[in-house]
């Protein structure tokens, strides 16, 4: 029993677009790591050649190499992080999908209770409305007595003094 949510979530996520994703990544890591280390060697022959000053070749063919090195961890850093977003977006979605039809069942599982204990319920309901009408009859009794006792109590004493 899928919601429209978690169909739509599953039926968006392709496996083979998501493994050509992972391989593209890693492709232009290489390809970008690669030409900058081309243009470093470049640099470096330059300046063997004397074409490029030996301060600046020195400079720029280091700054190259250091470029060529760093790129692959940075790459890898923000491959990982789409990934992570992705999935994390989609267990999102997942997670209030699977919330929203358990606060459903949960409130059909809670009618389907109520509709089970209704007749119980209501018999409750009637006996207590009957106990509470015999109570304020015999509060009523007791009212009635009291008052009786206190009047021939009164008769009694009204009756002695004469």
């Amino acid at each position: 029993m899928m919601t429209c949510i978690q169909q739509d979530v599953l039926s968006n996520y392709d496996p083979m677009t998501e493994e050509q994703n992972m391989k593209t990544s890693p492709k232009q890591t290489i390809v970008s790591s690669g030409c900058i280390h081309v243009g470093a060697l470049t640099s470096g022959v330059c300046t063997a050649l004397e074409v490029l000053d030996l301060t600046m070749g020195c400079i720029s063919t280091s700054m190259l190499v250091y470029l060529g090195i760093a790129i692959t961890p940075y790459q890898n850093k923000q491959t990982v992080s789409k990934v992570k977003s992705a999935w994390e977006e989609c267990s999102q979605a997942l997670v209030e999908s699977m919330d929203v039809m358990h606060r459903k069942e949960m409130a059909r599982i809670q009618r389907r209770i109520m509709d089970g204990v209704a007749p119980y319920t209501r018999h409750a309901k009637t006996e207590k409305e009957r106990v509470e009408g015999l109570m304020r009859l015999c509060d009523d009794c007791q009212l009635v007595v009291h008052s009786t006792l206190y009047a021939l109590c009164q008769d009694r004493r009204i009756g002695m003094n004469y």
